[in-house]
């Protein structure tokens, strides 16, 4: 039986899989995703990209496999960052024997549906809203971020895929904040949330997070999953609207030029 943390795992791997599938098709690079024996891989050849670039689900049990995986020809010289999902003494010394080093933990969130209130009071003021144009909301979503370029074009490629819930908060009449979600059988991930830079601080996210979780749940959601880094204020919000917060160690290798086999 799996375990909550494998279907999240999973869900988050169909995520990426539904990101890079818009992405390929709006002519951002080439994607490719795999499975075998437990461990769930995206590689891309947009080296901006690189953060999708992963091979998940590493255990003691599939470690030697993970490690075979990377050595494989199929990585467009982007390497991929092996994320691990039970950490345990020995598997650090394979990864550390085999070439690997310790990179910045990745988080998970993951929270039980129907299992409790969210511990946080938010005003009424903040209307959540479901969005009725692609555009405004990317619009909205990548100002939050700010960010540009490849990058940019990524996240709004996904965040028009039909397959994902966009959830607008609006402040009076202004739109100030924007969130996503999408289903993956039981599992609702929530990915893609930002707010206006001038508008942040007034329980716009706390807002989107509890919406979504109520959605999820109207949706027949047994869990909801998501991510954030291990000391922001995502995963503050998460934390406080009951979600189990897990760190998964991620491990980097050398990249080898495709070219010439060797390393770079």
């Amino acid at each position: 039986m799996l375990t909550e943390l494998s279907r999240a795992e999973r869900a988050l791997h169909l995520r990426a899989v539904l990101a890079c599938e818009a992405a390929a098709g709006a002519g951002l690079g080439s994607f490719r995703n795999f499975e075998q024996r437990g461990l769930m891989a995206v590689s891309v050849s947009e080296p901006t990209l690189s953060f999708l670039a992963t091979v998940s689900g590493v255990v003691e049990g599939n470690v030697a496999d993970a490690i075979d995986l990377v050595e494989a020809p199929i990585w467009s010289g982007v390497g991929p960052t092996l994320i691990v999902s039970r950490p345990s003494g020995r598997l650090d010394t394979l990864l550390r024997h085999a070439g690997f080093t310790r990179v910045e933990d990745r988080l998970v969130a993951i929270k039980r549906l129907g299992c409790g209130p969210a511990s946080w009071h938010i005003g009424n003021r903040l209307e959540v809203v479901d969005a009725q144009d692609d555009d405004e909301f990317a619009d909205i979503l990548l100002a939050g971020y700010q960010v540009d370029g490849m990058t940019a074009d990524f996240i709004g490629a996904e965040h028009r895929a039909s397959a994902v819930k966009k959830f607008l908060v609006r402040d009076r009449a202004d739109l100030i904040a924007a969130g996503a979600m999408t289903l993956h059988g039981e599992v609702a991930v929530l990915g893609g949330a930002s707010t206006l830079e001038d508008r942040r601080g007034r329980g716009a996210q706390r807002r989107l997070l509890r919406h979504r979780l109520e959605a999820a749940t109207g949706s027949g959601c047994a869990l909801a999953v998501a991510t954030a880094g291990p000391e922001s204020a995502s995963a503050t919000n998460l934390r406080r609207a009951g979600f189990r917060l897990a760190r998964r160690p991620a491990w980097k290798t050398k990249s080898k030029d495709p070219a010439s086999g060797q390393c770079g």
